[in-house]
């Protein structure tokens, strides 16, 4: 493969990352600890959404490039560790910049529940888990594809 389909690959990735980077890393001073924000915990839910966006990112890029093929649940488990580790670095990003913000366990907690919701998403969309999908193919669920 050469470098101009590697880079077209994981452009959708990368942009993922900094994107989720710039967000988690936002000041938090506006929201109010009684707000809806915090009766609601739609932080949590937010960690949920983005890094399930992320891990299936991750899944997509890191199964076209065929890394760790065939062996989907080291690849899992990659994704799992890098994407938790991600996850901390902010967290702990969060407490040091001070950004209004602080580090939870349950951030993270639910960091982790997002990133196995994006192999839900992976193999419900693929039909196969992170792994084993052609570099040349969108979408190689022969369910779908045959519709």
């Amino acid at each position: 493969m050469n470098k101009s389909g590697i880079l077209r690959m994981i452009t959708p990735l990368l942009f993922v990352v900094i994107s989720l980077t710039f967000l988690l890393l936002l000041p938090g001073n506006d929201l109010e600890a009684s707000s809806w924000w915090e009766t609601y915990k739609i932080d949590k839910l937010v960690h949920i959404v983005t890094f399930s966006i992320l891990s299936l990112s991750t899944s997509i890029t890191l199964s076209k490039l065929r890394v760790l093929i065939d062996t989907n649940y080291r690849l899992m488990t990659l994704i799992l560790v890098v994407c938790t580790i991600f996850g901390t670095i902010l967290e702990f990003l969060q407490q040091e910049l001070r950004v209004g913000r602080s580090a939870e366990l349950l951030d993270i907690v639910a960091d982790c529940v997002g990133v196995l919701l994006g192999f839900v998403i992976f193999r419900t969309v693929y039909g196969v888990f992170p792994g084993v999908i052609p570099s040349d193919s969108v979408i190689s669920n022969r369910r779908i594809s045959q519709s």
